[in-house]
């Protein structure tokens, strides 16, 4: 049985994450290793997306923003995978709360446990790290050298009840992930111009029968991470064309009210910690 799972050795400074990837360093390397010089990168990148040169050239010095599909795409012309660029290879998990790290394991499994040691578990290409020290370990188990925290996710939840922004607020702080709360899509649309969340909760339907599809194509328009987005919604029935269009057209997620917390978490778990 694993021991000691809370005593971390040669523990590194406590860093602070990016909040979004470069993915213009990412494309403009790219294009350097298949020999498009500085130049010609913007008249390329506008070639390959169908874009006008001046966007282009504005998206390569970093005056607009490119977004998680263009860089996709980009990477698809020259036939050549990209899933994005993860922050972190391990999730520390103490009782709920996740944390997102950086580790130096060793390349192979133990054979035997010692104490006064932290090990992890691996899920597909993810370390983790438990401090349950009760629970049964049936996985192989990876020393680990250090660890190194990143800073929590943060997202941002939209509602006009105020209740529900309580509630949702609560639930994912229950899993280490922080968020900054809305009560109508002025107010996120301008914090949205500042600074990008990792994901959004959003209610569909919000006052004087507005709804979150002009939030939902600024995030995916005007911001280069690939945000998860939850839309919260009793009206399919009423919106069913245009929540189907935000399916389609925009990678949403939909959760019917009353809010599921259990499917609205391991969403968030799946998308923040996991891939």
């Amino acid at each position: 049985m694993l021991k000691k799972y809370s005593s971390i050795t040669r523990t590194r400074n406590t860093v602070s994450m990016k909040k979004n990837p470069n993915y213009i360093e990412t494309v403009s390397n790219l294009l350097t290793r298949k020999g498009v010089g500085y130049r010609k990168q913007a008249s390329t990148i506008a070639t390959i997306l169908g874009l006008k040169y001046n966007s282009a050239k504005q998206k390569l010095d970093a005056k607009r923003g490119i977004n998680f599909k263009e860089v996709k795409n980009i990477f698809k012309y020259f036939n050549e995978p990209f899933d994005g660029e993860k922050s972190h290879n391990c999730v520390f998990i103490m009782n709920n709360i996740h944390k997102r790290c950086i580790i130096d394991a060793d390349n192979k499994p133990v054979s035997k446990i010692q104490e006064n040691e932290t090990y992890a578990t691996k899920i597909d290409n993810c370390f983790v790290i438990k401090t349950n020290p009760t629970q049964k370990i049936n996985k192989e188990l990876y020393r680990v050298n250090s660890i190194e925290f990143m800073s929590p996710p943060k997202i941002a939840i939209l509602d006009n009840n105020n209740d529900i922004l309580d509630l949702l607020k609560k639930i994912v702080l229950r899993y280490g992930i922080e968020a900054d709360i809305y009560q109508n899509k002025d107010d996120l649309s301008n914090a949205m111009d500042k600074h990008s969340y990792e994901a959004y909760i959003l209610d569909w339907l919000l006052d004087f029968n507005l709804t979150a599809e002009t939030i939902i194509k600024k995030i995916r328009c005007n911001t280069e991470y690939h945000s998860t987005i939850i839309i919260l919604t009793g009206e399919i029935d009423s919106y069913e064309n245009n929540i189907g269009e935000m399916i389609l057209n925009y990678d949403v997620r939909v959760i019917e009210k009353p809010a599921k917390p259990a499917i609205i978490s391991s969403i968030l778990l799946s998308t923040l910690f996991f891939n």
